[in-house]
């Protein structure tokens, strides 16, 4: 057994063998709290079916898992467990915008996924909300496990870095490159942000350190389109993001060709630089990266969302939805 369904099914009993007491207590203000996220947003999603979501229920799970408080989650979690609806409307704000579940998900999720991506597209929630009611219960807690893992993720304190890896592919210039020093270069300011729909998504942000870099250059030379922060790009397979898994950091950001051939290598590191762990396993769940840019100088302690309003502030904001590979 793969050891984070080990980990998950040892959670899962201390959760079944609780009496819930404590979210009773939560509720009636005789226990401690957790901050309290602003889940609102879940009662406009279409994943119920019209169906009532419990707010507050849904709101004590994420809390707690965003706390890392095991107590609470043994009280919330099975109660949770019993509300379908409430549940659809959690793992729908993730997987419905997310392109795929990712290596880490269930097969549970996996077989759901394209019920809850089907279901935001179209705004009808039915089929997804019955394909849930239908699952058997170990089914169900697998798909709300791995949905509290990315609402957990959301809330986790990923301090931005910034990471000045320097230009990409100096030996043999791109088109567009500058005339001096080399093609154009960027530092790479990671972070992650939560998707209209409050799913986290891993994000990457372009900071121009060469004068050919730019708007321009990832419009005209990399192909990206104009990005209004209103939904996330379609994912577009031809860029990769590569990753070392022995080093746990960014490789190389390029373009293939139909051959498999790199044809635009936006960045390459000169060396490893070792990524937080919370960034590095979010990219391993959605297997996919947000790049985005042109941002301007990016404080060292701005978080992704301020960095990308600036960035949307100061003129038009490119991107693409990469793909990641593991090396």
């Amino acid at each position: 057994m793969p050891e984070h369904h080990a980990r998950k099914n040892r959670a899962r009993r201390r959760q079944q063998s609780a009496s819930g007491a404590a979210y009773v207590s939560a509720n009636a203000g005789t226990a401690h709290q957790h901050p309290a996220p602003d889940l609102a947003v879940l009662g406009d999603l279409p994943y119920a079916a019209g169906r009532p979501v419990d707010l507050p229920l849904a709101v004590a799970a994420v809390a707690a898992c965003r706390a890392g408080c095991r107590p609470c989650q043994a009280s919330v979690i099975p109660l949770l467990l019993a509300d379908r609806a409430t549940i659809a409307v959690l793992a729908g704000a993730v997987y419905g915008l997310l392109p795929v579940a990712g290596s880490f998900a269930s097969p549970a999720t996996r077989t759901w996924q394209p019920l809850a991506r089907q279901a935001n597209g179209s705004g009808d929630g039915a089929a997804a909300l019955v394909a849930l009611e239908r699952m058997p219960a170990e089914e169900v807690a697998d798909l709300l496990d791995d949905a509290l893992d990315h609402w957990a993720a959301g809330g986790a304190d990923l301090t931005p870095i910034l990471l000045d890896l320097g230009a990409a592919d100096e030996a043999e210039p791109e088109p567009g490159a500058d005339a001096v020093g080399g093609a154009p270069s960027y530092a790479l300011f990671p972070g992650v942000v939560n998707t209209s729909h409050g799913g986290p998504l891993p994000i990457v942000i372009l900071e121009p350190q060469t004068p050919g870099a730019g708007a321009e250059d990832l419009r005209s030379r990399c192909g990206w389109p104009e990005w209004d922060l209103t939904a996330v790009p379609e994912p577009d397979p031809a860029w990769r993001l590569r990753m070392s898994i022995a080093t746990q950091s960014m490789e190389t950001i390029a373009h293939v060709d139909h051959e498999g051939w790199d044809d635009v290598v936006l960045w390459e590191a000169p060396e490893a630089t070792q990524l937080p762990d919370e960034w590095w396993h979010l990219v391993d769940r959605t297997e996919h990266v947000l790049l985005c840019g042109p941002a301007a100088a990016v404080s060292t302690h701005a978080t992704p969302a301020d960095a990308l309003t600036a960035a949307a502030g100061a003129g038009p904001l490119m991107a693409v939805l990469a793909r990641v590979r593991f090396l």
